[in-house]
């Protein structure tokens, strides 16, 4: 399951940059070309907290479970 988010988090990013290329080569508007630039710098920070939220939250699980 790891492995399929971290492929699905890739691809996302790969698309996002590849997406960033083609709107400058192309010359589109710079709020749109902010909006993929905010969403490149926000999406990683996004998972990171969601990673992390899981490994604080699976641990306390596992806490509770011991003491039972």
């Amino acid at each position: 399951m790891k492995r399929v988010l971290a492929w699905i988090g890739i691809f996302v990013i790969a698309a996002l940059f590849l997406l960033l290329i083609i709107l400058t080569a192309t010359g589109a508007e710079a709020n749109t070309i902010m909006a993929v630039l905010f969403c490149l710098i926000i999406f990683p920070v996004i998972l990171y907290g969601c990673i992390l939220f899981y490994r604080v939250t699976k641990k306390d699980e596992k806490k509770d479970g011991k003491e039972s």
